[in-house]
């Protein structure tokens, strides 16, 4: 007994490697189930590992949204400043299309109406204080230009010059209330006395007796030398006929929309 007490923990490690080569050899020869201690080892010994699967896969999977997140805002920006050089590049189009139409109306215009001389031009500014109602052209004395010279685009007449120096010009649009001028219905040649008003719209005069209705349309008479002949100026758009007086009141829709104006031509 005194022999086993000494030798108990060798033969504790013999009689489990005994058991552990029992145990595989078993396993070797094709078992269908395991043994009692066999589930209980490989069962924990699975938990452990399946833990540390799924722990570990979180964490790449973490590790790799955070560190594609820099990679996605450095797209998203990439994105959208070719997104504005897209915009930039339809806005420079678009802007062209319109100055190539515009210039194409006034092209239209001179062979339309060739009788005259013209000057082209392109407006540089407005006068901040009157705001559309006077703006300035890039044409001067240097260019022949001279006070009360009409000014067109196709749709009809813008203005008339006001002042000159030798680079520019100042241009009144005949919205403005200091504009007054003759004008005539096409459609019965009747006379009408035109003039701006406060909010740049046109209005006109005409005897109570004489014939007009919405749609006629209005051109300038040329007879007091203000304006060339047959420039549209507006249609008419309401007659009023106030008791009392002597002339009808006509509201004129003008055909010249001085807020989108860029290119004119100054007749000569």
């Amino acid at each position: 007994m005194k022999w086993l007490k000494e030798r108990r923990f060798g033969l504790v490690i013999v009689i489990l490697v005994i058991l552990l080569v029992t145990g595989v050899g078993m396993s070797a020869g094709g078992r269908s189930e395991s043994t009692f201690p066999e589930s209980v080892v490989s069962g924990g010994f699975g938990s452990v590992s399946g833990f540390f699967y799924s722990a570990s896969h979180y964490a790449n999977n973490f590790f790799a949204y955070v560190s594609n997140i820099g990679s996605l805002q450095q797209r998203n920006q990439a994105l959208e400043e070719q997104l504005n050089e897209y915009k930039n590049r339809l806005t420079d189009y678009e802007r062209m299309a319109n100055e190539n139409d515009m210039l194409k109306n006034l092209l239209d215009f001179k062979e339309e109406n060739s009788q005259y001389e013209y000057l082209s031009a392109t407006v540089t500014a407005i006068d901040p204080d009157i705001g559309f109602n006077m703006f300035v052209l890039n044409r001067g004395t240097r260019d022949g230009v001279q006070a009360n010279m009409s000014v067109v685009v196709r749709e009809g007449l813008v203005g008339r010059v006001m002042e000159v120096s030798e680079f520019t010009c100042k241009v009144l649009a005949v919205t403005d209330q200091n504009s007054m001028f003759n004008g005539i219905n096409v459609r019965t040649g009747a006379y009408v006395r035109v003039t701006g008003t406060e909010d740049y719209q046109l209005v006109g005069f005409m005897d109570t007796e004489a014939d007009v209705v919405d749609g006629d349309i209005i051109v300038t008479s040329g007879l007091t030398g203000t304006f060339k002949p047959a420039l549209v100026i507006g249609e008419v758009a309401e007659v009023t006929r106030p008791q009392g007086k002597l002339e009808q009141v006509i509201r004129l829709a003008p055909v010249v929309d001085m807020e989108r104006i860029m290119h004119v031509l100054i007749i000569k």
